[in-house]
């Protein structure tokens, strides 16, 4: 067999972080012994809500969603995007100029990396951040300069940038993953500001819209408005349980609509109309369902932070987001930490490293499984670690 070997910007890419874990995690499920138990991902176990599904059965019977869409993405879905962020945060957006319909965040994001940075252009990303970012940025052939999230709440130190005078890109992403962190007014107002001062445009990456516990969570649009420098990125994914459709969006300034449309329409053609149609009854029908999801991970934290403080873990309680994170001992290492979990509790959790410099030291686990297995994961580490284990 003839061996080719790949590109160089594809050569220079790590391994996925969530491909390994998934490998990995595989493997020692095939292993006899107990049920493996895996919150490294936050790949949600609900069911989509049972209106989309039987709107998306409806949708497939329908011949005139058999041929290809429009590249623009339907109306109707660019429609359900403006009730959304007119309902749910007070903006008025131009459906045709500033939404875009993307195959999931992650496409967005990528979308807006490669269709706005050059290579040798400055990027601004958060740390600890998604792993992503750092994937776009490489293929990209960009550049990254990182903004630290400052604990004990992981709002950005944007005085520790005086030094960047250029950037084309600031990327930030609330609420939080891999923290749990809402951001504030404040917040958004020293991004746009330092923005504004080197140049950037600003991508917020608001994957978990849905999930604030106790408020809803910001919107950059709301501090900036959609006719200032940035875009935010969404997915239906966590706040209606669709992760499985790859179904995403983006809002915000015209012209980088634009960019991102045009990289969309050469790296990823259109998406099934039949989906897209579903997507609009999920973002202008009823939200009940939305809600109420959001009551489920609420219950499942509570849990989660009760027992993990019980057995000595030092835990950051989460504002949003589906993810705990959580404090290991000075000087623990986390990747090492993690395995161990793996292999002898048959847990698979995601340590902090795979999100940064900013996450050494910390793992991440997903509240993507029901209440008796957050119960059980409990009992399994109790078993595993003692409280002077893991308590500074």
């Amino acid at each position: 067999m003839v061996d080719f070997a790949p590109a160089a910007r594809v050569a220079a890419l790590p391994p996925n972080f969530w491909g390994a874990m998934d490998a990995e995690n595989a493997r020692l499920s095939a292993l006899p012994g107990p049920r493996f138990i895996d919150v490294s991902k936050g790949n949600p176990d609900l069911p989509t809500p049972e209106r989309i599904v039987r709107a998306m059965q409806r949708f497939v019977d329908d011949p005139i969603n058999h041929r290809y869409p429009s590249y623009a993405g339907r109306r109707s879905l660019r429609e359900g995007v403006v009730r959304r962020y007119r309902d749910d945060h007070g903006l008025e957006l131009d459906p045709d100029a500033q939404v875009g319909i993307f195959h999931g965040s992650h496409e967005a994001l990528m979308a807006a990396v490669l269709g706005l940075a050059d290579p040798g252009a400055t990027v601004v990303l958060p740390d600890p951040g998604y792993p992503l970012y750092t994937s776009a940025i490489d293929l990209a052939q960009a550049r990254a300069e990182t903004v630290t999230l400052t604990e004990p709440d992981y709002q950005p130190d944007f005085a520790a940038l005086d030094h960047v005078d250029d950037a084309r890109l600031l990327l930030l992403n609330y609420p939080n993953n891999p923290t749990g962190a809402l951001a504030t007014p404040a917040t958004f107002t020293a991004a746009i500001g330092f923005a504004e001062r080197v140049g950037a445009a600003f991508v917020h990456d608001f994957a978990y819209a849905s999930l604030g516990f106790g408020e809803r969570p910001l919107s950059a649009l709301a501090i900036d408005g959609p006719e200032g420098r940035t875009v935010e990125v969404q997915t239906l994914s966590k706040t209606y349980s669709m992760a499985g459709w790859r179904v995403g969006f983006a809002a915000g300034n015209a012209s980088l609509i634009s960019a991102m449309r045009r990289y969309q329409a050469h790296a990823f053609s259109t998406m099934f109309g039949a989906t897209q149609e579903a997507a609009a009854k999920a973002l202008l029908g009823d939200q009940g369902a939305a809600a109420d999801l959001v009551e489920v991970y609420r219950r499942r934290r509570d849990l989660v932070i009760t027992g993990l403080r019980g057995i000595g873990w030092d835990v950051i309680e989460p504002r949003g987001t589906f993810f705990v994170w959580v404090r290991l001992p000075e000087g623990t290492d986390a990747v090492a930490f993690a395995r161990r979990v793996r292999e002898e509790a048959r847990i698979g959790i995601a340590p902090g490293d795979g999100f940064g410099a900013g996450g050494r030291g910390h793992v991440r686990l997903g509240l993507v499984v029901d209440d008796a297995t957050l119960q059980e994961l409990i009992d399994r580490l109790a078993a595993l670690t003692s409280a002077a284990d893991l308590v500074r």
